[in-house]
């Protein structure tokens, strides 16, 4: 049995972010434990911040899931990052 390590996406709420979340939540390696978004969306449940545009379901996992503000240091180890060009720099 492994151990699984978790993971975290920053801009979470966007479409490349939920790209992410949709491959993530169900990843034989990976835990989804953190998401990150703006600061419209920080503080809210994943499912108050991202209209989910994806065609297959939100995962149940990531619904009640606080959005976390984007801030380094406080995700976990391994980060998968959906950011604009511009918000990256």
């Amino acid at each position: 049995m492994s151990v699984k390590l978790d993971v975290g996406v920053l801009g979470a709420t966007g479409m490349v972010g939920q790209q992410f979340i949709a491959r993530l939540a169900n990843h034989p390696w990976f835990n989804l434990r953190w998401l990150a978004g703006s600061e419209r969306s920080e503080g809210k449940a994943y499912a108050d911040a991202a209209p989910w545009r994806l065609a297959t379901p939100m995962p149940d996992a990531c619904r009640a899931s606080k959005v976390e503000a984007c801030v380094p240091g406080h995700g976990p180890k391994i980060v998968f990052s959906a950011l604009d060009a511009k918000a990256a720099d």
